[in-house]
């Protein structure tokens, strides 16, 4: 990638309805000048003028500036997203001050990070100042014969890392799966819960096995607050369950929302979006019983059937795509709804109580990332659009209420 200053983009504004419950459109508009029914909009404060091959998250520093990992580019970047400029952390290698594929970057305590890098493997911590330290292997050994690998989704103020549960073929219930927090201090792993999946099909050639669900088929999704607060979304009843770091559990009301049937083409687009970013992983043994990993995102077509025949498919869409929840810094959660690729994204957010506040209609081929803050300190979301070439911009946008 080139990195060039710019301009940044500014004063296009996105007008987002969100239909508020106990709070008509009229009283919206009046207090808020926004029309009938809007319960806010995002306003595009600036976008980066160069494109990333992959990005799914970013990671805002204390000074306005960002980390962000592109893993098919092989790069970190501290980013001035205002200026338009970027500098390069690190370099492509086995070394100090090295990386193999970085993937994602998460907030730590004391203005570091957290580098997930796929391609060596491990965890790596970037001090405020853009040195690597040492960190920890993605996998390990358990004493019951199974390889748990971190992979996090979330790391909360404190540092903890989020992740789900690994496990074999005959470990746990085979519709559920376990969602742990690690301690790094303790180097210990607690559960945070259990949340439904499909059961896998299974299909055995020779010593090879194979475990594939039903392609599209819903599934619970999870997501961490900054202060640790954990929120499950049940795809049952499209219901939300928050269990609070002061021991209380608070579960919200089923929303019965619309499923449309799942088309070929949307079969077909399915499985591209999966060859072109899904992360593959491997994992053995060797001789001696030490823990042998490899991981790389993209370019796992090779392993993918482009014919949706060859697989097995859910009817309908579920209520919500799965791995997209987040929750704000303000405690709102925000669920991504799944739907067909010729409408708009659309998200669904839930108050701390589980009650659905509204639905955010995204603007097209733009995707939820991260939440931050403007330059004024006032709320805002970071978004990927993807272009018709598959490139990824990344933009920040004011949240206007």
């Amino acid at each position: 990638m080139i990195h060039r200053p710019t301009v940044p983009v500014r004063a296009l504004s996105l007008l987002i309805a969100v239909f508020l419950t106990g709070c008509s459109g009229e009283d919206a508009a009046r207090d808020t000048g926004l029309p009938p029914g809007a319960y806010a909009r995002l306003q595009l404060e600036a976008a980066y003028p160069e494109p990333f091959s992959f990005l799914n998250g970013v990671r805002e520093m204390s000074d306005g500036t960002l980390l962000a990992a592109d893993p098919l580019s092989q790069v970190v970047l501290r980013m001035d997203l205002v200026a338009g400029t970027a500098d390069t952390l690190g370099r492509v290698g086995e070394g100090p001050q090295e990386y193999k594929q970085p993937d994602q970057v998460f907030p730590l305590p004391g203005d570091s990070t957290l580098l997930v890098d796929l391609g060596r493997t491990q965890l790596t911590v970037i001090g405020p100042d853009g040195v690597f330290h040492d960190g920890m292997r993605m996998a390990n050994a358990t004493e019951d014969g199974r390889v748990e690998v971190i992979m996090p989704r979330a790391v909360d103020r404190d540092g903890r890392l989020y992740f789900t549960g690994s496990r074999g073929m005959d470990q746990g219930p085979p519709d559920s799966t376990l969602v742990l927090r690690y301690d790094r201090r303790t180097q210990a792993a607690d559960t945070m819960g259990w949340a439904w999946r499909p059961e896998p099909i299974v299909s055995r050639s020779g010593s090879s096995v194979r475990m594939m669900g039903r392609q599209m088929e819903g599934r619970d999704d999870w997501a961490v607050g900054p202060d640790g607060r954990f929120a499950l979304v049940r795809s049952g009843d499209y219901s939300v369950e928050w269990r609070y770091p002061d021991g209380r559990v608070v579960k919200g009301p089923p929303n019965a929302v619309e499923t449309p049937r799942i088309d070929d083409a949307e079969k077909r687009a399915y499985l591209e979006q999966r060859s072109s970013s899904g992360v593959m992983t491997m994992i053995g043994t060797s001789s001696s019983g030490a823990v042998q990993m490899s991981m790389s995102r993209g370019g796992v077509g090779m392993a993918m059937e482009s014919n949706p025949a060859e697989y097995q498919w859910a009817e309908r869409f579920a209520p919500f795509r799965p791995d997209r929840s987040m929750v704000s810094p303000t405690g709102e959660l925000w669920v991504e709804r799944w739907l067909p690729a010729s409408r708009a994204p659309q998200m669904n957010v839930f108050d701390g109580d589980g009650g659905m506040m509204g639905t955010v209609d995204l603007p097209e081929r733009r995707q939820l990332i991260g939440f931050g803050s403007t330059a004024e300190g006032e709320p805002a979301a970071y978004l990927v659009r993807t272009d018709e070439f598959d490139l990824k911009w990344l933009e920040l946008y004011r949240i206007v209420r």
